[in-house]
């Protein structure tokens, strides 16, 4: 299909983070099952129509689709309409007058103390890479996201904190560390000198552990592979690296820190994106406060 090799080239002129990569071309694949246009031809109503076939298509459990899914699949579009008009491949963009579904927002799922404990157990039964995996763990549970993680050189740590060079829409900061990932990333490093393992300062903070990448820099997908794998063990559901940024961001509000010094924590650009979790810590004050009042203790129950 000659319609792909604009694709290509529209992901070549962007740097997009790993999963959202994936997601655009999921969904501009989908958008070319749908139709035999050329890009050039597609109009505004063929827009809207693939709307409407999106909100008739059953989801994967076969219910009806979220508004959320359906618009992640009309950003996509919106995106590649706005670059295929910026580089004058198309006279106009199509998208424009697109009106999305209006989603119901979605407080975050943060991970009870328990499950936190319960990963840190199965560490235990992780092997060779128990070193690397126990400081990895404690990493990703300071609120970064598993590209900013991926990136990391042993440069970027500093004894008390990371600096995070390379992050979604340029969100750089540093984050301090508590003493446990101190000593769990100083244990790792030290085990990779006396494995005769780089530790230069350019060299990647997370090393790759499997049979076809070993001694290369850990990738977002492997990252994610480990917080799968870690949770089977520990019997954690629902479990993957962006919970325990929800977690850790949480968990500033509930302890009382001023949003936005929070935010220069979990480099969150937008306020209104930081607020969610303003929301999900007072939801969870209210329970506690509910229960307190009544003398009842509250019991941990399952997410979903």
């Amino acid at each position: 299909d000659l319609r792909w090799a604009r694709v290509e080239e529209f992901f070549r002129s962007r740097e997009l983070a790993a999963n959202t990569h994936k997601a655009y071309e999921r969904e501009l694949h989908r958008f070319l099952s749908w139709t035999d246009k050329s890009w050039h031809d597609v109009t505004h109503r063929d827009v809207d129509r693939y709307k409407a076939y999106l909100q008739s298509s059953p989801s994967a459990r076969g219910g009806k689709p979220s508004a959320a899914t359906i618009n992640r699949a009309l950003s996509a579009l919106q995106s590649f309409f706005k670059w295929l008009t910026a580089k004058d491949y198309i006279p106009r963009n199509p998208t424009l007058t697109l009106e999305k579904p209006k989603a119901d927002p979605l407080l975050p799922q943060e991970l009870q103390a328990v499950e936190v404990e319960s990963l840190y157990r199965a560490l235990a039964y992780r092997g060779e890479t128990e070193a690397r995996d126990t400081a990895l763990l404690r990493v990703l549970e300071h609120g970064l996201r598993a590209s900013e993680v991926a990136a990391l050189n042993v440069g970027d740590y500093e004894g008390n904190c990371l600096h995070i060079k390379q992050a979604k829409a340029g969100s750089i900061g540093s984050v301090p560390l508590f003493k446990e990932a101190r000593g769990a990333l100083d244990a790792y490093l030290g085990w990779r000198l006396r494995q005769g393992l780089p530790t230069e300062r350019n060299s990647p903070l997370f090393l790759s552990c499997s049979n076809n990448s070993k001694g290369q820099r850990l990738s977002y997908w492997g990252i994610y592979k480990f917080i799968e794998e870690l949770a089977a063990l520990a019997g954690v559901e629902n479990c993957h690296p962006h919970r325990l940024r929800h977690t850790f961001a949480t968990k500033l509000v509930m302890k009382g820190m001023d949003t936005m010094l929070a935010r220069q924590l979990t480099r969150h650009k937008s306020e209104s994106s930081f607020t969610r979790y303003s929301k999900r810590a007072l939801e969870l004050q209210a329970h506690q406060q509910f229960y307190a009042l009544f003398g009842e203790e509250e019991r941990e129950g399952k997410k979903e």
